[in-house]
């Protein structure tokens, strides 16, 4: 297949392995009967329901904001169907429908919620040694709501990503008085997180959440670990989902721009290991998968509800030596420009395989795609990155992530975390954020499909039903940006979706220690223009 996923390995053997560290390359399966079908004005024609009728053949959904239709077709006719479809003027190409996944992300449970009184204070921690001083934030826009709470995890050293990515300001007690939030919070600003799902019942989350909606056909890729509903069953867009936007109050997570509204598009479900004793086991260790196709109705849906922010934890790498490969990357390059000309700031991670792209002719998608902001992981400099086995945490330069694929130009470094991990709830190397719990009421185990009801569902990872986590990967370094782009729309409402990509960019902060430059929101915000 021509279409390629990377997968990291466990946390355990990339411990050992660490800056040679690769993940065994798995080929993304095509997916039978499948076919996207993109046309070259951008638009679906007027007429090709009765085209593709005449052909004997019928459109399973029209994206009519990116000029693409997915269609179900009979196998034994796929040649001749394919060869009539490269035929028709309108079309540019015909592309089989691949095997897209969530970027796989090492996990360590929060193996126990602290009260504020007894949570570690933040001032132990290094919060940023980038930020401007002093700065002038613009005038606040949007409601500023005061909270009495103040959220556990956010008054924690293991906030230090959210921090890092600018969540602070307006006098909220665990980060410095002064920051963005004296500008705004993202109050008016919607970002898309098109994912596993993300838990609705989450409190962190539900104060924010407007939008629920599901892309999953289990027609096409069934799973026996998840229902296909909007709900998340596997953890990793709830995660996702609260770095962008956790609201304040909630009791624990706060994301960078807490007042924005989150818009579910669930794009991934949870898909079986291809090992385990049993399906149970096979579930259990399932990470997100779902289609390209997806992901492209997705980006439709997410235009279709205004998003002001897209955010892309997945990927594939394609090969574009190919002529699908080719295919698919004229694909998404036509719809997230026709998403960015909407108004759309597109961020998507750049992956976790630690390889070179800047050669070669492989390519991570949709990270890679035109108008898209890609993203690479960045380390906390209170807990500098030591891959040595049971290194403890010793504050040092920020660097790229060991994990984090890099060699692209235009391209931001964001926290993702590394090792070492470090303790629950002192200084770490990993990232923390929200978690579902799966289905309502539902106790770990497989779910009833097919429209049933049960009373099992799976939730956070392999972790059962926990609603907190800790992680690395490029998955948190994306919505972290996310959550910086609502706060900066929201301060320049007029700017355009690749003006708010040229601020986040210009106002980088360079480094000596990685190639990348480092997001720097607060120096963003002083920008008259980009």
């Amino acid at each position: 297949m021509l279409v390629r996923i990377i997968r990291l390995a466990a946390i355990a053997a990339i411990a050992i392995a660490l800056p040679l560290a690769i993940a065994a390359q798995s080929q993304s399966q095509q997916i039978p009967d499948r076919l996207v079908i993109v046309y070259r004005t951008a638009a679906v024609p007027a007429n090709i329901d009765a085209t593709l009728s005449q052909l004997g053949l019928h459109a399973h959904q029209h994206l009519r904001h990116l000029g693409v239709t997915t269609l179900q077709i009979d196998s034994r006719s796929e040649d001749l169907a394919i060869s009539h479809l490269r035929a028709l003027p309108q079309v540019a190409a015909v592309l089989h429908d691949h095997y897209v996944s969530g970027h796989s992300m090492p996990i360590h449970p929060v193996r126990a919620i602290q009260t504020p009184a007894t949570e570690p204070s933040q001032s132990t921690t290094t919060v940023s040694t980038t930020l401007p001083n002093p700065v002038t934030y613009p005038v606040v826009r949007g409601p500023i709501v005061t909270y009495s709470l103040t959220d556990t995890y956010y008054n924690s050293p293991q906030n230090w990503a959210v921090l890092q990515s600018g969540g602070f300001g307006d006098n909220l007690p665990g980060g410095p008085a002064t920051g963005p939030w004296n500008s705004t919070r993202g109050a008016g600003i919607r970002i898309a997180i098109l994912d596993s799902g993300i838990d609705a019942n989450h409190p962190d989350l539900a104060p924010n959440l407007s939008f629920n909606l599901s892309e999953v056909d289990q027609t096409a890729l069934p799973s026996p670990c998840d229902d296909g509903s909007a709900q998340d069953q596997q953890g990793h867009g709830t995660f996702t989902a609260s770095l962008a936007a956790a609201a304040i109050g909630g009791g624990n997570t706060i994301g960078v721009a807490p007042q924005a509204t989150l818009l579910n598009i669930k794009v991934l479900q949870r898909m079986p290991a291809t090992t385990g004793a049993n399906l149970t086991a096979q579930c259990q260790a399932g990470e997100p998968g779902g289609l390209l196709s997806w992901v492209l109705q997705g980006i439709d849906d997410a235009v279709a509800q205004h998003a002001s922010v897209i955010s892309l934890s997945l990927g594939t790498l394609v090969d574009i030596s190919t002529g699908e490969g080719a295919g698919w990357l004229a694909a998404f390059n036509q719809a997230t420009y026709a998403a960015a000309q909407s108004g759309a700031v597109i961020v998507a991670a750049l992956g976790n395989d630690g390889l070179n792209l800047a050669s070669g002719t492989l390519i991570e998608l949709p990270a890679q795609a035109r108008s898209v902001l890609p993203v690479v992981a960045s380390t906390n400099p209170a807990c500098a990155e030591n891959t040595t086995p049971n290194a403890t945490c010793i504050a040092g330069p920020v660097t790229r992530a060991f994990y984090s694929n890099y060699g692209v130009a235009g391209v931001l470094a964001a926290p993702g975390g590394s090792v070492p991990e470090g303790p629950d709830t002192a200084v770490s190397g990993y990232v923390r954020g929200a978690c579902s719990s799966g289905l309502t009421n539902t106790v770990d185990g497989l779910p009833l499909t097919g429209g049933g009801k049960s009373n099992q569902s799976f939730g956070c990872f392999g972790l059962g039903h926990t609603q907190y986590v800790q992680t690395i990967g490029t998955s948190a370094s994306a919505p972290l940006v996310a959550g910086a782009a609502a706060i900066l729309r929201a301060s320049h409402p007029n700017w355009s979706a690749a003006q708010i990509i040229s601020a986040l960019l210009t106002s980088a902060t360079q480094s000596t220690t990685m190639a990348e430059p480092q997001l720097n929101l607060p120096a963003a915000l002083t920008l008259t223009a980009p």
